[in-house]
């Protein structure tokens, strides 16, 4: 057993039960581990006795006749609309069907169970009311390996009420789930095989399931994980080109960042500075275009977006985003109150995702203009287009254009879909964050990204043959694998296949 917040040797993952106490104990490390590794997770008991408190607590307050948006009223435009006894005790199953309203791709089986991990954290301290039954229920799906289907399009409406209805329909038997293959099956063939009772929502339970943020912080979180590697690479790939170019070293000089005290900055020049250690290629005289001085700073500031949209992904896990929530007063329960609030709207996140896309973009047109400078004979002092018989062969301009046909789809990424928000309900529901569309875009952005960065290395790699000088240690290396899957370049031939297989080589 591990109890949250304490490292143990099993946190990736083999026989570890991962025990949560409270919302605050759901870290990235601990996340990781269960939905990324093989650990299970348990509540403590005095989580079960704090919701099980809560909420006798709520059920008293709720019999004093307070109005509870969504428990004795209706949702959204229908908020002013009461509810009697008969279609309170209906309400909590209704909401999960009529907002399910997704289509496409499903979202990663990683994806989905990170959110009910994320939920599961949510309810712990008791605020969203709702009984120990479904955080047990909550437990034991995700130790099975239940894994609903959520459909990837369509998830407009404030906070992630569309999503979340897919998301939730699954734990009372409706919906479908993915099999280990990845097909989808209908949920109540899932509980039939497994011998598994489908849960039966109380009053606020449907609520509570589809407020908040939990899919998004989990969608964030994965788009994370392939964004840390993207960059990681483009260093190592900015470090062939600057080989390749035999471009000076002084744009890397430990005084740029003591210059200029942006964040990161010194840890960007002195990660191309090891990148580039022992290298024994000629140096040109003169200062390199500026696509190649400035890759410190813009791989800083890419670096530095990361780290902000991570700060917020874990800030999410963290945070109720219930409404309303239930707020208890210690000293004085008579005093205890709901919240109705618009804590269901994850601005930062958005916020977040939104400075990172910008980042990352630079980072891709940044790669194309490294690779047109590399096949420009009077800047690199190498054959025209690096070809091999210039005149007879094309050499690598092909390579460039490819790239400027990413960079275009890049540009009209440009705009932030957070700022295209409408209203729905009649007005009552008049802001969202379009976490989803920005999460998407984000996506797309690092995909791209990609493609242009391994058509620059495809390049840098021929540079650096052509130097016939030994190039850094790192380079080197990176070289010698890259030949391991594509032959050195002696002359023009079909380049898409081989740079398939740097992809593969360099990001999976």
């Amino acid at each position: 057993m591990i109890s949250a917040g304490l490292e143990s040797k099993d946190m990736d993952g083999a026989s570890s039960v991962i025990e949560l106490d409270r919302t605050e104990d759901l870290t990235l490390e601990i996340y990781e581990a269960v939905v990324g590794g093989r650990a299970k997770v348990s509540v403590a008991p005095a989580a079960l006795d704090r919701v099980t408190k809560r909420r006798e607590q709520f059920l008293r307050h709720l019999d004093t006749g307070v109005i509870c948006y969504g428990v004795n009223t209706g949702l959204g435009a229908l908020a002013k609309q009461d509810l009697n006894a008969e279609e309170q005790a209906a309400l909590p199953r209704q909401i999960l069907f009529g907002r399910a309203a997704a289509i496409g791709a499903p979202f990663d089986a990683k994806i989905v169970r990170g959110a009910l991990l994320i939920k599961l954290a949510h309810f712990l301290d008791g605020a969203c009311a709702v009984t120990p039954e479904l955080c047990t229920f909550l437990v034991a799906r995700l130790n099975d390996g239940l894994t609903p289907y959520v459909p990837s399009e369509g998830l407009g409406m404030a906070g992630e009420i569309i999503a979340l209805s897919h998301l939730a329909q699954v734990l009372i038997g409706e919906g479908f789930v993915l099999d280990a293959a990845g097909t989808p099956q209908p949920a109540d063939i899932w509980y039939r095989n497994h011998g598994v009772t489908p849960y039966e929502p109380q009053p606020k339970e449907g609520l509570s399931l589809i407020n908040g943020t939990a899919l998004a912080p989990a969608y964030a979180y994965s788009l994370w994980q392939g964004l840390d590697r993207t960059l990681t690479q483009a260093d190592l790939i900015a470090a062939t080109s600057i080989e390749g170019l035999a471009a000076p070293l002084e744009a890397y000089d430990p005084l740029v960042g003591q210059l200029r005290r942006e964040p990161g900055l010194n840890a960007a020049t002195a990660r191309l500075r090891d990148l580039l250690r022992d290298s024994e290629i000629s140096r040109q005289a003169k200062q390199a275009p500026v696509s190649f001085r400035v890759i410190p700073q813009v791989h800083a500031a890419a670096r530095y977006a990361l780290d902000g949209l991570s700060a917020a992904i874990a800030a999410e896990f963290v945070s109720i985003g219930d409404n309303p929530v239930f707020v208890l007063d210690e000293n004085e329960p008579e005093k205890s109150r709901l919240l109705h609030c618009g804590n269901f709207h994850a601005a930062a996140l958005a916020n977040a995702v939104d400075a990172a896309a910008t980042a990352q973009m630079q980072i891709g047109l940044l790669a194309e203009r490294r690779l047109h400078r590399l096949l420009d004979a009077r800047i690199s002092g190498l054959a025209p287009q690096l070809a091999k018989r210039p005149g007879l062969d094309a050499g690598l301009v092909t390579l460039h254009k490819a790239a400027l046909g990413l960079t275009a789809e890049l540009r009209s990424l440009a705009a932030s879909p957070s700022v295209m928000h409408g209203e729905s309900s009649f007005g009552q529901e008049d802001v969202m964050t379009m976490i989803f569309p920005a999460l998407d875009r984000l996506g797309r952005i690092d995909r791209i990204n990609r493609r242009v960065l391994a058509y620059e290395l495809y390049a840098a790699l021929v540079a650096v043959d052509a130097r016939e000088a030994q190039p850094s240690f790192a380079i080197g290396e990176l070289l010698t694998r890259a030949r391991n899957v594509i032959p050195p370049y002696d002359g023009d031939r079909s380049y898409g296949p081989e740079i398939e297989r740097l992809l593969a080589l360099v990001f999976d």
